[in-house]
Order: structure tokens, then C-alpha cells, then sequence
């Protein structure tokens, strides 16, 4: 199973360093932006080793027709390193933010297992048809992108046993700063500093359901690359609602989302929340 690992930044990636401790055949895409240091960037490249960076430049002689589309200092720049991914013959492809930090050694390991064999396991089944999994986070929050109008009441937890789940996304988890939305961020600041047994358990999701999940930390198959590209022109959702079609795209499909290992700590690049 060949893996790929995305991202894109305006920083100097060095959180990669660590990534590549762990793995050496992982291949890295990083796309860089108008903003990126490239020569320190490409400086971290050659002495992490396989991996790849495309600055500005580099992007626009890659020859890709959405590059115009997409614009410039956006975080759906690493829509090139994905289209790079997928080029390069990756069968699962793992996206993060450069904020990622991954919590322990097994980080690749446990992203190959999903994807090898079947899952047999725990499985989100709510009554309700929705499932969030910020309720299992401690403490608990609500991931962005989670409709409002089913924060309502009791979350409606329901756990029962599947065998033979194929998995089409596996969405790692984050401690630190979670991934909600800036109301959360004003009016709580809450950090997230542990999760609960079924989490660290790991858990798929019925496909009589829906949930949320983002563009950090997870992973999924190549051949659902198109669908989850960071979408453009649609705001801070734009990895939501590609997680949104996903999921009814892979209903048809037979293809699970898996929640859990691997997890990352999130230190939150610095943002306007207000702006947000």
C-alpha cells in the first residue's frame, strides 16, 4: 500500500521532521503559496527526504487548469498536492494542516491498519440519524460544520457491533485546540485534552447516518480523491461540505468514515476569530 501525505503552507513546514521519523516511505506533497518562505521550505525537503515542494511557480508549470481557479493564498492550494498524490500512484492519501502534531510513532501504522482490512469493531448507529463525534471528546464540543439545528437535546448515542466495514475515510482525531467553529472558539475557548475509551476504541459510523468530519488529520482512498479536494468558493466550509457529498457518495459504494487512532495535538496557528 503506497500512502501519501498533503498539506499546504505559508510556513515553514517543520512539523514534517517528525512525520518522517516515522515513516520513510511515505512520500510528502507540500504545495507552498505566494506567502512561503520556498527556499527554507524546499531546505526542509531535501534534508527530511521524499518529499516534494511546489512553490508558486512550480505550481503554475505543473499545468493544471483549476490552478487559475483556485486562486492564491488559499488553503485550497493543496488541492495541487493532491491532484501531485494522485499522480504519483499513492492508494491512500493523508491530509493535514501544518498545526498537526502527531501524538505518538504509530501515526502511519495505524492510518495502514484501516485501510488493509475490514473493520471489525464499534459502529455509531444514533436514532436520530446524526453523529457528532466532538460528544465523545472531552470536553465535549461540536465539530465544525455540525448542523445547528441538531444540537438540540440529548445526542442519542448508539453503539452496536459491525463486521467486514470497508473503510473509505479514516478521520483521526485532535487534541489541543478541536476543530469548531469561531462561535465556539469566543464563547467557550475550550482545549481538548482527552477523549473516551470508544474513541481511543476506534468507531465506524452507520451509513444509515451522517456525520462531519475535515481536511486535517484524515485519510481516505485515491479513488475518492475528487471528492474531497478542498472545495473553492464556498467559505471556511469548504472541507465540510466535500465531507458531506463524500459520505453519500460512499453509501452507494459500501465504503465506512472511521473515527479514532491516529491522533495529533493541534497548536492552532494564530487566526482572527472575528474575521472567522
Amino acid at each position: 500500500m503506497k500512502i501519501a501525505l498533503i498539506t499546504t503552507t505559508i510556513n515553514i513546514p517543520e512539523v514534517l521532521a517528525l512525520y518522517r521519523q516515522f515513516d520513510e516511505s511515505v512520500e510528502f506533497f507540500i504545495a507552498g503559496d505566494r506567502k512561503t518562505p520556498h527556499d527554507e521550505a524546499r531546505a526542509l525537503c531535501r534534508k527530511i527526504g521524499n518529499a516534494r515542494y511546489y512553490s508558486d511557480e512550480d505550481q503554475e508549470r505543473l499545468g493544471y487548469r483549476s490552478s487559475e481557479a483556485i486562486g492564491w493564498n488559499k488553503i485550497m492550494r493543496r488541492n495541487i498536492a493532491l491532484l501531485e498524490a494522485v499522480r504519483s500512484g499513492a492508494d491512500v492519501i493523508i491530509t493535514i494542516d501544518d498545526d498537526n502534531i502527531p501524538a505518538d510513532n504509530n501515526y502511519f501504522t495505524d492510518f495502514r491498519r484501516l485501510f488493509q482490512q475490514p473493520w471489525n469493531g464499534l459502529m455509531a448507529a444514533p436514532k436520530s440519524g446524526w453523529f457528532d463525534i466532538g460528544g465523545l471528546l472531552t470536553p465535549t464540543v461540536w465539530h465544525r460544520g455540525y448542523p445547528y439545528d441538531q444540537r438540540q437535546g440529548d445526542r442519542g448515542y448508539r453503539i452496536e457491533p459491525v463486521v467486514g466495514a470497508m473503510i473509505g475515510v479514516a478521520a483521526g482525531l485532535w487534541m489541543g485546540d478541536p476543530d469548531i467553529d469561531a462561535m465556539q472558539r469566543l464563547t467557550n475557548g475550550p482545549m481538548v485534552l482527552s477523549c473516551s475509551d470508544l474513541v481511543r476504541a476506534g468507531l465506524t459510523v452507520s451509513p444509515k447516518c451522517m456525520t462531519v468530519f475535515n481536511s486535517q488529520n484524515t485519510a481516505f482512498l485515491r479513488q475518492l480523491a475528487p471528492l474531497l479536494m478542498v472545495w473553492i468558493s464556498v467559505g471556511r466550509y469548504d472541507d465540510i461540505w466535500a465531507a458531506y457529498i463524500t459520505q453519500r457518495i460512499m453509501r452507494e459504494e459500501n465504503y465506512a468514515v472511521h473515527f479514532g487512532r491516529p491522533f495529533v495535538w493541534q497548536e492552532r496557528n494564530l487566526q482572527n476569530l472575528w474575521k472567522n
